[in-house]
């Protein structure tokens, strides 16, 4: 098989791997990059995964010892590495995170003229990270590294970012926790635009199986990517903290069967991601790492039948984002 002639030894080395789990390529469907990052560390360690390309949304925010970056520095390295990185324009941006989103003010309209001059060049992607209802990590509250964002989905900044999208033909990833009021919104926008292709990170806001399956029948062009879902710690073990709404889909690499049912019903519209986002990620050595993720991902993958784990595992990222198909060359 590809993945277990090629570097199973290299994996096993890390985190045993389930005997059964998916050995084939995938692709990352959501990076970050930030200027801290070891750029041959960190694409050997891709490489040495079976992780063979990864979609980039470089990361504005950050602090001494995990610096931000821009589009710009990670189109270079994208430059440097021709179809291992593939770069959205990025919207973890401190300018957005105070504004008014009904009021959008001067400076946010030069970055959308930015993005959509980027996308016009063909230069990225898709549009993401927009962080719309994001919880603090521990301790921070509203500021800090990892502040609590709390802003609507139907606002005019979020359709005046779906236009460009719309007009690009291009997705938008969202990062948003699934409040009911905030799953309203987000069907209540999609109806009124009904072409702007959403990609909704961490299993659609961690939502129940049910929820996402009443958005995904009324909404063909919604995806939800389960980033960072996996209960190894994280969003998907219910780290920084949990709602009632919230809804793990996996434990000890098996599928909740609603979870998976919803998968199979559905198999066009996931697709996995590490969301490795912060330099800690890369340095420690136990605990969430990427190549937990990546373990754990495989092993979820297993579970399936191999054409809906290869579908998860790297097709759909290719349509969703429409990427050449030497995105998946061996």
């Amino acid at each position: 098989m590809w993945f277990r002639n090629k570097i199973a030894p290299i994996i096993i080395g890390f985190i045993a791997i389930n005997c059964f789990a998916y050995d084939g390529p995938m692709i990352d469907g959501h990076a970050h990059w930030g200027d801290s990052f070891n750029e041959e560390a960190v694409l050997d360690r891709y490489a040495k995964s079976g992780v063979v390309a990864q979609i980039v949304m470089p990361r504005y925010l950050g602090v001494q010892g995990d610096w931000p970056t821009t589009d710009e520095r990670v189109l270079e390295i994208a430059a440097r590495h021709p179809n291992k990185i593939f770069v959205l324009a990025g919207m973890q941006r401190p300018d957005f995170t105070y504004m008014n989103w009904n009021s959008p003010d001067s400076n946010s309209q030069a970055i959308l003229k930015e993005i959509d001059k980027k996308l016009e060049e063909k230069k990225v992607y898709g549009i993401g990270e927009v962080l719309v209802r994001h919880w603090a990590y521990a301790n921070e509250g509203r500021t800090g590294q990892h502040a609590e964002i709390d802003k609507r989905f139907d606002t005019v900044f979020i359709r005046q970012i779906a236009a460009i999208a719309i007009k690009h033909q291009v997705p938008v990833v969202v990062h948003m926790e699934g409040y009911p009021e905030l799953v309203k919104e987000v069907d209540a926008v999609l109806k009124k635009q009904p072409n702007l292709r959403l990609v909704w990170a961490h299993g659609c806001g961690r939502s129940g199986p049910e929820v996402i399956r009443g958005l995904l029948v009324s909404h063909p062009n919604l995806y939800c990517d389960l980033s960072n879902m996996t209960n190894t710690g994280g969003y998907g073990s219910g780290w920084p903290r949990a709602e009632n709404f919230t809804y793990q889909f996996e434990s000890k690499g098996i599928f909740y069967e609603p979870y998976k049912k919803l998968i199979l019903d559905f198999p066009d519209r996931f697709f996995v991601g590490m969301d490795v986002a912060h330099q800690s990620r890369w340095t420690m050595e136990n605990g969430n790492t990427f190549e937990r993720r990546v373990n754990r991902t495989r092993e979820l993958l297993g579970t399936l039948p191999e054409p809906v784990a290869k579908k998860l595992a790297y097709e759909n990222v290719i349509a969703v984002y429409r990427l050449p198909k030497s995105a998946i060359s061996q």
